[in-house]
């Protein structure tokens, strides 16, 4: 019998070649935005130019902060327009997906009964490629 599924606490990471610490959540969000040329003629259906306008990739995580460091480079990251190396390695030998990246959003908060929290979104810029395992 064949095992599905795969557990999200292997999938790992990267942000300029450290592997985040204190992550809970991670993810990644792969945009391909249609050009609409739409025209009279469609007969009120939508028509959509076969070539993508713009293509990107957004990587998400979201933790706690247990790294002082980490959240020291992602404040620093985002108020630099720096881009870096990011990566999102697939459970199980499932391949990684990286491009260049810059950090455009990072939250901090907390409540009086829980651990500080964090969440950072990293949005490409250029290429970005799938590498399968070997």
């Amino acid at each position: 019998m064949a095992t599905t599924g795969y557990n999200g606490r292997d999938m790992t990471i990267t942000w300029d070649s450290s592997v985040l610490t204190g992550v809970r959540t991670r993810g990644v969000t792969i945009n391909n935005e249609p050009v609409d040329i739409t025209t009279d003629d469609d007969s009120g259906f939508r028509a959509l130019l076969a070539d993508p306008g713009t293509r990107s990739v957004d990587f998400d995580v979201a933790g706690i902060t247990s790294d002082e460091i980490l959240i020291a480079e992602m404040f620093q990251a985002i108020g630099s327009g720096d881009h870096e190396t990011v990566s999102l390695a697939l459970p199980t030998g499932n391949g990684t997906i990286a491009g260049s990246g810059m950090v455009t959003n990072l939250n901090i908060n907390g409540s009086h009964d829980g651990a500080v929290e964090f969440t950072c979104t990293i949005l490409s810029s250029g290429t970005v490629t799938y590498t399968a395992s070997a």
